[in-house]
């Protein structure tokens, strides 16, 4: 696998990632008895608001994380898109690569049962970094600097789920702050 981390990139003029966003949602939703309920984009591509590596993110909503089993493998494969083997809790990642000797992502699906506390941080986090300019600033700043200090893919995409963790916090005590 690319072991680097891709440059980060700001825009998309062309809006060539949700167009793509798009084409794979309607792949997804049209495979044979797909067990996929729901499609999101994002990530910092659904809307550029801090500096972001190349890659599509797509939150992939599933009644039951067993269910992708009947999804997982062959179909995927077929469209182009491997199972990445990391200790993920609660939830599938697959990827799409931009050819089979470079290995450089280029679109994710995080497959989750949806409805859950997880799949509901994830849309509740979007949402924040879309809409929250001080947590945009904060966000960025800090995935930026993840991206410079990082050894390789894996130190990078670790750093990153402490920052998601970082935001869920921040979610889960303004939650807690408006229901007092």
């Amino acid at each position: 696998m690319y072991s680097h981390i891709q440059p980060l990139i700001t825009a998309d003029h062309s809006n060539i990632y949700r167009q793509r966003y798009q084409e794979l949602s309607d792949i997804l939703f049209n495979l044979l008895d797909t067990p996929v309920k729901s499609t999101h984009h994002i990530g910092g591509t659904s809307h550029f608001n801090y500096p972001t590596e190349p890659i599509l993110d797509i939150l992939v909503g599933v009644n039951n994380l067993h269910d992708i089993t009947s999804l997982d493998e062959k179909r995927l494969n077929y469209e182009g898109f491997y199972r990445l083997h990391h200790p993920y809790k609660k939830k599938v990642v697959m990827a799409q690569f931009n050819n089979l000797i470079e290995l450089k992502q280029v679109a994710r699906l995080h497959i989750i049962q949806k409805d859950s506390k997880l799949y509901n941080d994830y849309l509740q986090t979007n949402l924040l970094l879309s809409k929250n300019g001080s947590l945009i600033t904060t966000f960025g700043e800090a995935k930026q600097a993840a991206a410079h200090t990082a050894t390789n893919i894996r130190d990078y995409e670790n750093q990153k789920q402490r920052l998601f963790d970082n935001v869920t916090k921040h979610l889960s005590s303004s939650i807690k702050n408006t229901d007092k």
